[in-house]
């Protein structure tokens, strides 16, 4: 079950493990994107002789009443959880401290925190029965401090810690937590921070120029997704309580909304 799967880093997680075999339930708000990407997701599973399933579940991920049709659907579907992506999230406009309502900062805890908080207490009777795990889709600005995107660091700070602490307490179930930290990825998400067209794109070669590992671009949705996969897979069935960056080393240089002109 991936979340946020109508577009970017969760869709292309979605056609990922669709590639790979798994049943896939992909949840969003845009039904017409999530069609679509479920289309591709039985594009390529047919196409790798694989008889993988695929269902939708249109909705906010703030309605506890989603999360639980999600979850239901899922299992009715494929009689088993093994694999919850939470990856749903949202941006915030790029403004000083001074000028950050209380609407947007209680839009980012809901969406990115609390949604994500409660989502994954609704899953772990599903996921106790299938010894499965959680991926979380976090940031590298969790751990870079400093405005103009204060909120939105905020919440994937606590979504960091909450990683570790779930993976103290459902471990004993044998249900791993991990997350992923990206670094800026060109998706939809990114229309939150306000900039025009021009501005983004200046700003993501300014990402790429200044990344420290050679001859990479700013990363794409793919590479994030690659990891999200090694995560929910066997080869890090002993992996748990981390969150990973992906990020070609530019999180070594602080937080690039800082530095970059």
């Amino acid at each position: 079950m991936v979340t946020g799967s109508s577009s970017g880093i969760g869709e292309c997680t979605a056609i990922l493990f669709a590639s790979k075999g798994y049943h896939v339930t992909l949840c969003g708000r845009d039904s017409d994107r999530l069609q679509e990407a479920a289309e591709k997701c039985r594009q390529v599973a047919a196409s790798g002789g694989h008889s993988g399933q695929v269902i939708t579940v249109v909705g906010d991920m703030t309605d506890s009443a989603v999360q639980e049709k999600a979850l239901l659907d899922t299992h009715q579907a494929f009689g088993r959880l093994d694999v919850l992506v939470v990856n749903h999230g949202v941006l915030c406009p790029i403004v000083p401290f001074s000028d950050i309502s209380e609407q947007d900062y209680d839009r980012v805890m809901d969406i990115n925190l609390k949604s994500a908080f409660f989502l994954i207490q609704k899953a772990v009777p599903y996921l106790e029965q299938s010894r499965g795990c959680v991926v979380c889709n976090s940031s590298i600005m969790s751990e870079l401090p400093g405005n103009p995107i204060t909120p939105y660091m905020l919440s994937k700070a606590a979504m960091d810690h909450m990683v570790r602490c779930l993976a103290l307490e459902l471990g004993p179930k044998g249900i791993r937590v991990n997350a992923v930290n990206p670094t800026f990825v060109n998706t939809r998400m990114d229309r939150d921070l306000g900039m025009n067209s021009e501005q983004r794109q200046s700003f993501y070669v300014a990402i790429c120029q200044a990344t420290p590992l050679a001859g990479v671009e700013s990363s794409s949705c793919a590479e994030q997704a690659d990891v999200i996969a090694f995560l929910a897979g066997e080869d890090a069935r002993f992996i748990t309580g981390q969150c990973l960056a992906v990020d070609g080393g530019i999180s070594c240089k602080g937080n690039p909304l800082l530095w970059l002109q």
